[in-house]
């Protein structure tokens, strides 16, 4: 147990720049998105619970897709050590790859767990002011947002993981991001998002039915259970990837 939290410790220090930062970025975020709040925007109540407010979807949503975006997103990590040449050091030290791995995707969950709990305590105020119980709603916004950046995680680590030292970090950098990106868009191709087609009658870009549809589907015990899974599954392979990553050795 000393050993990996000597490990969550090392990676907590060596990140601890990064996570300031973020929590800055959630923190000066949600003050400017709880103003509607101060200055009483909410002061009518839902109409029904089946009609979430917009406006909480919109600003509460906000916060929960920074804080999946933070929570999934590289920590910077694997280049630092191989910038710094640790990870060469690290192939003589009593711990194996992985102990390494199984550290770095304790470290994942605990980001994961730490800004879910930092959404829900933004959306309870929401749901406070407005009268409406939108924390599984966006809870699910927050897991689904997680995870799909969890993955896309996954893919530039594992690219860079044939990085050996400082020159080649600046060309399998890019072709990481340039991974990533590819990831991004091919998701978007299969699931073939669209804009719907405005309404005829009130020029809506989407009507009131299907946005509670939308909002009743995404806040629904069934995506919560399929984004856990997802996250669980992405957690399987980003252990995979960097316990491949930590036993990789010089040729």
């Amino acid at each position: 147990m000393k050993l990996y939290r000597s490990l969550i410790y090392r990676e907590l220090r060596l990140t601890r720049k990064r996570i300031v930062l973020m929590l800055l970025l959630f923190f000066l975020l949600a003050l400017l998105l709880l103003i509607p709040v101060f200055i009483g925007g909410f002061s009518d109540a839902a109409e029904s619970d089946e009609s979430p407010p917009i406006s909480i979807l919109l600003l509460a949503g906000t916060i929960a897709l920074t804080n999946g975006i933070m929570a999934g997103t590289n920590n910077g990590l694997q280049k630092a050590d191989i910038s710094s040449g640790w990870k060469q050091y690290s192939f003589v030290l009593p711990t194996t790859a992985k102990q390494q791995a199984l550290s770095d995707m304790l470290v994942k969950l605990m980001l994961i767990i730490f800004f879910g709990l930092l959404s829900a305590a933004y959306c309870l105020i929401f749901s406070l002011a407005a009268h409406y119980n939108a924390i599984e709603l966006i809870l699910n916004i927050y897991l689904c947002t997680a995870a799909a950046v969890m993955l896309v995680d996954v893919a530039y680590s594992y690219i860079m993981m044939f990085a050996k030292d400082k020159n080649d970090l600046a060309v399998i950098g890019v072709i990481a991001f340039l991974g990533a990106g590819a990831l991004l868009h091919v998701a978007d191709i299969f699931f073939d998002i669209k804009l719907p087609d405005k309404s005829e009658k009130d020029g809506a870009v989407i009507s009131d039915a299907a946005f509670n549809r939308f909002a009743a589907g995404l806040g629904s015990v069934k995506t919560t259970l399929c984004a856990l899974a997802a996250i669980a599954v992405i957690c399987a392979m980003y252990y995979l990837v960097m316990w491949r990553s930590h036993e990789r050795r010089e040729p």
